[in-house]
């Protein structure tokens, strides 16, 4: 049985977010064997003691940085990306703070770390050759964790905008992926402290990538250098069902880039 679409999610310009793609991680081609998930154990601190500057605005109260930190159950975890909790949260009357959904839906943390990881890595871990032998069981692999009524908009408020399935938005990134005979290696890194809700559960984190080989003349990313980015990663939220924790959209955290429609 199909679901119901839940959201909107606006690429802005495709372009932007397939460049985005061939920046995270590689899959790595000639084994066929995806990345395992990336994030440090609970209860041990990362392998970067926090910034000074970062702690005196944690405890001093200022606005920005501090703000958000104080919204959840930071406690040392992935000092090395500050940035993720930086960046504001999306909030809506629906929001509900990382501290408080923690408290909550504790058990069910890995949960949706691990769905929203394996959806990321599926999908930036890639190798044309791979692709091409078998590009829908690739699109098929990447939507196991995604939902396939999902809308999302392109080119958003423009004359071309163009709204389709999330499925039909990954099988043009694997085109793009061919076409440019794109390999990437890419690792997903979140924390129990980066999972809220706002309507939709998100999953915030690090997506750490290489891109080793790509024809792409116009991508911001060159070949052979690793990049970081903040991701979302937007997930159904049934609390009447638990086990649904499937991915509705994904974009740049804090990019105001998921359109919401409940």
């Amino acid at each position: 049985m199909r679901r119901r679409k839940l959201s909107k999610f606006n690429t802005r310009r495709l372009s932007t977010i397939i460049p985005l793609c061939a920046v995270i991680v590689a899959v790595s081609a000639v084994t066929g064997v995806y990345l395992t998930i990336g994030r440090p154990d609970k209860g041990t601190k990362g392998s970067d003691e926090i910034s000074e500057s970062f702690v005196a605005t944690k405890e001093s109260g200022d606005s920005g940085k501090a703000n958000y930190i104080a919204e959840t159950n930071y406690k040392g975890h992935l000092s090395q990306y500050s940035e993720l909790y930086e960046i504001p949260f999306k909030k809506t009357d629906s929001y509900i703070t990382n501290k408080q959904f923690s408290k909550e839906h504790y058990d069910t943390l890995d949960e949706y770390e691990s769905d929203a990881t394996a959806f990321i890595e599926t999908l930036f871990n890639v190798d044309f050759r791979d692709i091409a032998a078998d590009q829908m069981g690739f699109v098929s692999d990447v939507m196991q964790n995604g939902d396939y009524e999902t809308y999302i908009t392109r080119d958003f408020g423009a004359e071309n905008e163009k709204t389709m399935y999330l499925y039909d938005y990954i099988e043009d990134l694997s085109e793009y992926f061919i076409e440019n005979q794109v390999q990437m290696e890419s690792k997903f890194y979140t924390d129990d402290s980066l999972v809220y809700n706002d309507f939709y559960t998100f999953v915030r984190g690090e997506l750490v990538f290489t891109i080793y080989s790509s024809e792409d003349k116009t991508s911001e990313y060159k070949v052979g250098e690793k990049y970081q980015l903040p991701i979302e990663v937007a997930m159904q939220r049934s609390p009447s069902n638990p086990s649904n924790r499937t991915v509705t959209s994904f974009g740049k955290a804090g990019d105001n880039t998921f359109y919401l429609t409940p």
